[in-house]
């Protein structure tokens, strides 16, 4: 072989050797860059992953955290509820002046200065220390009103978290479990003393102790437990008549509902039927007391189980002026229970509760000889209630109630009338005796006379129903009895004068977070005892 050929086979060699190392370096180039890829993918699902799972895990902590602080606020709110309710009785007993609620240790107690209180079979009611002379200060005469400190909306920030809500006395609706009561009007020998509440025992909180609505757990359908002093009477199955009367009576409760939601404005998505929701509501009462383990309803919320109340009817229509509010962000966190004036303040900036610069500021409007409330829509739970006397309170009672318990007027607008001016004349403005204008000319030099609590008119017994209006009084040709006359022979047998049952719907908002809290408490002798308290999201 020559040498040229040779070297040109040794070339050749060479050539192919490189070109073979070439695809081999190729191939694994290509390969690492595929597993490199893979890689990379595999890293950015997990870290995809990773990041998701810690925004749902701080979403969490953060709702957890805010569940928190909404109970706490509530709980504070509960604790106001309380103080208002004790603050007015102890007012009714005279012992304002010697209340102390440093640390909150007597929330719920009132002081009792009185040795002899609870001596004798009576109790320490403030009737029978009056009667015996024993505490000339406490009154006999003691009233609720609208007008109360208890009554007006609540209004409270806790931690930047904004607390809503109204307190409803068990006396200014009709009780579900005494609708059969209510319209029976034969004479019946009395069984006890008129607007008694049964002694409730331990139930709540123990009168030497503070309260605290984290530890209270009442079993609701258990209020009454053996052994707690509570006796039932013997139940009688209602006759059917007091049926057709009870359903009658919750049909023109239902009616004024409707009639007052439509009248400001406050309309219906699904305009309820009254008849039907009656019907519906008695048929459901009857049913329950035909049997003695579920005679008592214990919670109002029950009759959403009904098909005919829907949940627009028991809460109310939507106020279209609150909701626009609500939308443009302008609402700043207030209920519509509560008017926008006293949303920007705070609580040092406030004027004196039931002073008419209060009033105004809570959405009252100042007229010349009484003020008129704000207008917010209506539901059943503002006229219905599971917990109460059975008793009507005729100065904290709507209208809408008062309509349904004058039967004797069965022309709807002439009820109307006749209810709205009975409700109106506990917004109309006290006159002011001699002495007590006196008194009020001595106020000190400095201090705001707007600041003062303004007195409003108040019943404090059925007679002065003649009071409201002298047309009442007159008799109708022929012997016909008077208008005064009808009412009394309605609401005589019906109505008191001081509510006993308390139920306070609050409201805890912060940002977009959401909690409902219902506390129920009753008067009992000298104290303030809580019945139920829970948390509930609707």
């Amino acid at each position: 072989m020559s040498p040229e050929k040779w070297e040109r086979m040794q070339q050749q060699g060479q050539n192919h050797r490189l070109n073979r190392a070439t695809r081999v370096s190729s191939g694994d180039s290509g390969m690492a860059l595929f597993i490199v890829l893979v890689l990379v993918l595999v890293l950015t699902v997990v870290i995809t992953q990773m990041v998701f799972v810690t925004q749902v895990e701080k979403r969490i902590s953060q709702n957890r955290q805010g569940f928190v602080q909404l109970n706490y606020a509530l709980q504070a709110s509960s604790r106001l509820v309380m103080q208002k309710v004790t603050e007015d009785l102890m007012e009714d007993l005279g012992l304002l002046e010697e209340l102390d609620l440093e640390g909150g240790d007597t929330l719920g107690q009132v002081p009792d200065t009185n040795p002899n209180a609870n001596a004798g079979p009576g109790g320490g009611g403030p009737g029978a220390a009056a009667e015996e002379g024993e505490s000339p200060s406490e009154s006999t005469d003691a009233v609720d009103t609208r007008h109360d400190v208890w009554a007006y909306p609540i209004q409270d920030t806790v931690n930047d978290i904004q607390v809503t809500g109204d307190i409803i006395d068990g006396e200014s609706c009709i009780d579900l479990n005494h609708i059969f009561e209510l319209v029976l009007f034969e004479e019946e020998e009395e069984t006890g003393a008129e607007g008694d509440i049964p002694d409730l025992g331990g139930i709540g909180v123990p009168a030497d102790s503070g309260f605290d609505p984290g530890s209270v757990s009442l079993d609701p359908e258990n209020s009454f437990p053996s052994g707690s002093g509570f006796v039932e009477e013997e139940f009688v199955l209602p006759e059917q008549e007091q049926v057709d009367d009870a359903e009658y009576m919750l049909q023109r409760l239902m009616e004024a509902v409707i009639d007052y939601n439509q009248e400001n404005g406050f309309n219906y998505e699904d305009t309820p039927d009254p008849t039907d929701a009656a019907a519906a509501i008695v048929g459901y009462v009857f049913q329950r007391v035909s049997d003695e383990k579920t005679r008592r309803i214990r919670s109002l919320d029950s009759i959403l189980q009904l098909e005919e109340i829907s949940l627009e009817f028991f809460e109310g229509p939507v106020d279209p002026m609150a909701a626009e509010l609500e939308e443009s962000g302008e609402r700043d966190g207030m209920d519509s229970g509560m008017a926008s004036g006293l949303s920007g303040l705070g609580l040092d900036d406030l004027p004196g509760i039931g002073s008419l610069d209060f009033l105004e500021q809570s959405g009252y409007s100042l007229l010349d000889e009484m003020v008129e409330g704000p207008v917010t829509p209506l539901g059943l739970r503002h006229v219905l209630t599971a917990n109460s006397s059975g008793k009507i309170n005729l100065n904290t009672a709507r209208p809408e109630v008062i309509i349904a318990l004058i039967p004797s007027f069965e022309d709807f607008q002439e009820a109307k009338e006749i209810a709205w001016q009975i409700y109106q004349r506990g917004d109309t403005y006290r006159e002011l005796t001699e002495e007590e204008e006196a008194a009020a000319a001595e106020i000190p030099f400095g201090e705001d006379e707007e600041d003062v609590a303004q007195d409003f008119e108040h019943f404090t017994n059925i007679n002065q129903l003649s009071q409201i209006n002298e047309d009442w009084n007159s008799s109708e040709v022929g012997g016909e009895p008077s208008i005064t006359d009808l009412l009394k022979e309605d609401l005589e047998k019906n109505v008191v004068f001081k509510s006993q049952y308390f139920t306070a719907n609050l409201k805890g908002t912060k940002e977009n977070q959401t909690l409902s809290g219902k506390l129920i408490c009753a008067r009992r002798d000298r104290h303030v005892v809580v019945l139920s308290w829970r948390e509930l999201k609707r």
